[in-house]
């Protein structure tokens, strides 16, 4: 065939499917959430693999120095590594429940103890305003009108039928996530030869500069990542203890659940750091005024002594972004796919801006010969 005519046909063909799925787009987008829906458990077992793949490095790497030590071969270096990953993420877990969340319950208890004795100071507030006044007349008459009863009253099958329903949905949730403990295993116990595997296909399937560029981007992404989230998870673990450290020395409260949501939301920069401190100001102002001002100002200073002198020597340059793309990054991957988004979009730029200056470079050079 001629290569005029090939191209044509390629052509031809590439704008008829674009002009299809343009004019059924509502039709595709369904198709594309049936097989996110479908692949879910295996989204999901990647990701675990990618999370737990960073500490399994880290121990199976000690596992070889200790097996060259004393010796001994490092066959079953791997399948240790990928037990004590399990066993120390049980251990965080279990942690986690017998310290961090009875804590957090406990406050958030006393939070709503604290909402419903405020309620009537704030109604008696706001009917010094005549337009509230009208307002909360309504709504004491809707509350306690019989039309009200009738509507809970005739709710109460279909809350029913919701309630079983949601233990349909919970099941589908427990089946999902143990074919993704499944996936995740494969992936970290036989990763090497999935690596191979793709290597593999990207040489028979795809030019020889295409195959390397994807391969050396998906390292390089691997790379950041990693560096990333074992730097970030240490930073925040020190940043909720500091935290923790401060409000109790100041005797102000809250100061487990608000140490919590300081490290929790340390992955998101710049944006949760500003969270959390309103976050526990607004708590705390309901019990104090003075104490959330004090609260304010211990947090800042806890954060300033965290920026200068932790930040950069936990994490330090681990995606290599100025301040502006690692908000813009943030910015982008919020808009796109929520808290999850904020976070994994910052190690997805700095690949993506690694590779575009390597290519400016490489480029640079070429120019100047």
């Amino acid at each position: 065939m001629d290569k005029s005519l090939k191209n044509i046909l390629i052509g031809t063909g590439f704008g008829v499917t674009l002009f299809f799925l343009l004019m059924n787009l509502s039709k595709v987008g369904l198709f594309l959430i049936a097989i996110v829906r479908l692949l879910q458990p295996i989204f999901i077992g990647a990701i675990m693999a990618f999370v737990l793949n960073v500490p399994m490095q880290h121990l199976q790497r000690l596992l070889q120095k200790l097996y060259k030590k004393y010796r001994k071969k490092d066959t079953d270096a791997k399948a240790v590594s990928f037990a004590l990953t399990l066993i120390l993420l049980l251990a965080v877990i279990v942690i986690t429940c017998m310290t961090i969340i009875p804590q957090v319950a406990s406050s958030l208890i006393s939070i709503g103890k604290l909402i419903q004795e405020h309620i009537p100071i704030w109604i008696s507030q706001l009917k010094q305003f005549p337009e509230a006044t009208a307002l909360l007349e309504y709504l004491e008459e809707t509350m306690m009108s019989e039309d009200l009863y009738s509507a809970i009253g005739s709710n109460v099958s279909s809350m029913l039928g919701s309630i079983v329903s949601g233990i349909g949905s919970f099941a589908d949730v427990l089946i999902n996530l143990l074919m993704a403990f499944v996936i995740m295993s494969y992936l970290l116990l036989d990763k090497d030869n999935v690596k191979r595997q793709f290597r593999k296909l990207f040489e028979a399937y795809l030019p020889p500069n295409v195959s390397e560029y994807l391969l050396h981007a998906g390292k390089l992404l691997c790379e950041i990542y990693a560096s990333f989230l074992s730097g970030q998870f240490l930073e925040a673990v020190i940043l909720g203890g500091l935290m923790w450290l401060a409000f109790t020395l100041f005797g102000l409260p809250y100061a487990g659940l608000v140490a919590v949501l300081t490290g929790l939301l340390s992955f998101i920069p710049y944006v949760g750091s500003f969270v959390s401190c309103a976050v526990g100001a607004f708590i705390i102002f309901m019990i104090s005024p003075v104490k959330a001002l004090i609260s304010i100002i211990v947090f800042q200073i806890v954060q300033f002594i965290e920026n200068q002198f932790i930040y950069p020597r936990v994490v330090g340059g681990a995606v290599g972004l100025s301040a502006l793309w690692t908000l813009i990054a943030v910015l982008i991957g919020g808009k796109l796919f929520g808290i999850i988004g904020m976070i994994f979009f910052i190690p997805l730029e700095a690949t993506a801006y690694t590779l575009l200056g390597q290519a400016a470079n490489k480029r640079l050079v070429n120019i100047n010969k």
